[in-house]
């Protein structure tokens, strides 16, 4: 087996492109005490189907991000390194709260208008 094949069960995709997105990548994301990012899972109840799934499969595999700046900030890094426009998002998973990146449709949009702004408990 050759250097660039990935190991068993880790899916290919999650490799990182080249050295300046992976920077990007330990600079914002959710990271493993080995100092990899953590990639969104389902849960082994969502996968026994014991219980319906949280989030669609379009989730699994992305890279967890642990707030919404932290979340912004990669997506700003990572465009400036030619990805298309993105936006963060709440995962329906995450108990705590962690965030993805999924390309942004909205992209013409100046960043203030793109960024979702939270609504007050007050406001209904």
């Amino acid at each position: 087996m050759s250097d660039a094949t990935p190991g068993p069960g880790v899916p290919e995709q999650r490799g990182v492109r080249d050295q300046a997105r992976g920077e990007v990548l330990h600079r914002h994301a959710r990271l493993t005490k080995s100092g990899r990012p953590i990639f969104c899972t389902p849960s082994r109840a969502e996968i026994e189907g014991h219980m319906m799934p949280r989030q669609s499969r379009g989730t699994d595999g992305k890279v967890i991000y642990p707030t919404r700046e932290a979340a912004e900030a990669a997506a700003r890094e990572l465009e400036s390194l030619g990805a298309r426009l993105l936006r963060s998002y709440r995962c329906g998973r995450s108990r705590g709260g962690h965030y993805h990146l999924t390309t942004d449709s909205a992209g013409a949009l100046p960043l203030h208008l793109r960024i979702p702004q939270q609504r007050s408990p007050l406001s209904a």
